[in-house]
């Protein structure tokens, strides 16, 4: 998912099926991230249009977001599609219409294409169930196989706890099969769908490229502290971290370290230890977590050039008054 201002990714377009703007609890989006040819930007832009029109008619349907690439900040192209609740999302992936829509753009993609489905409030589970699958695609066939691999992912789709489908192109020299990584919310549901008579029949009728497929099943983490289907910009993510790690780190040092750890004789290694120890645990469990969720409207909000200028205001007010109430306690002494 992008992150930043809307005018660093590009202008986003945006529609509704009832006017009013969607916020954070308004349900379920589906997130897709896809490469096209620069080319053929425009054919892809006029065929945004018509995927707008179909799903405006779509019960369920809250609004739709576009986000053109603009390098180098941004080399795909970014749709984020806004739904009552997962059902209506479920729908629209198995629906006639997207696979229609969908087969009118086979032919224009340059790069990997990725579907993520996420909650308007950003959770996602701590930890998921994932498959990466290698595959081998002769030359000639890449446009049956990414055709392939989106009916495979409109099945997941009625899948419950199916969280994203990921396609990633060969690259040369480096990586000579595709790979695709499916993710769901829990190891249970991953496996209901690998040992599922549906995916058995997909791969039966995917031919050649079912056969000599390697599977390699993994758990991991989307971003503790985020809660994000991506993790924040680095630069946003570190100036949150440091406007929560800041105040413990010189709080401690002030009410704990120096009046019961250093003026008692314990080594400083020891009390620097115990510190970061305190600090650490506070921070990754009750502090960044808060921070992150007070500041979403300014990392994940994809918001104008105003939004993220008013995020940078505030941080660097709040840095002021911190270090404004640590110069006076300091003072007192």
């Amino acid at each position: 998912m992008p992150s930043g201002t809307g005018d660093e990714h590009g202008r986003g377009s945006s529609s509704s099926s009832d006017g009013r703007a969607g916020g954070p609890g308004d349900g379920v989006s589906l997130v897709v991230h896809r490469r096209i040819d620069a080319a053929q930007d425009a054919a892809y832009a006029a065929w945004q249009a018509r995927v707008e029109e179909r799903l405006a008619a779509r019960p369920g349907f809250v609004r739709r977001e576009t986000f053109p690439p603009n390098p180098p900040f941004q080399d795909d192209w970014i749709v984020i599609e806004h739904f009552r609740d997962l059902a209506a999302v479920r729908e629209w992936l198995q629906s006639d219409d997207r696979r229609a829509l969908l087969g009118e753009v086979n032919d224009l993609d340059v790069g990997n294409d990725e579907l993520h489905i996420v909650s308007e409030d950003g959770r996602r589970p701590e930890r998921v169930a994932s498959v990466l699958i290698s595959t081998k695609v002769d030359a000639g066939r890449e446009a049956a196989f990414v055709a392939w691999q989106r009916e495979i992912s409109e099945a997941e789709a009625r899948f419950d706890g199916f969280l994203g489908h990921r396609v990633e192109r060969p690259v040369p020299g480096v990586q000579d099969e595709w790979v695709t990584v499916l993710t769901f919310d829990a190891e249970e549901h991953l496996d209901a769908w690998i040992d599922s008579s549906e995916r058995a029949e997909l791969v039966r009728r995917g031919g050649e490229f079912g056969v000599g497929a390697r599977l390699t099943k993994s758990s991991y983490g989307f971003g503790f502290w985020s809660k994000a289907p991506e993790p924040d910009p680095v630069f946003h993510s570190n100036l949150i971290v440091l406007l929560v790690l800041y105040p413990v780190v010189f709080l401690w040092g002030y009410f704990v370290a120096e009046p019961l750890l250093d003026s008692h004789g314990v080594p400083f290694w020891l009390s620097l230890f115990i510190g970061n120890l305190v600090s650490t645990q506070l921070l990754g469990w009750f502090l960044a977590p808060w921070a992150f969720r007070m500041f979403r409207w300014w990392t994940h909000g994809l918001g104008s050039v105003r939004t993220q200028v008013l995020g940078y205001l505030l941080l660097a007010a709040l840095y002021a008054a911190s270090m404004a109430l640590y110069a006076w306690l300091l003072s007192l002494r």
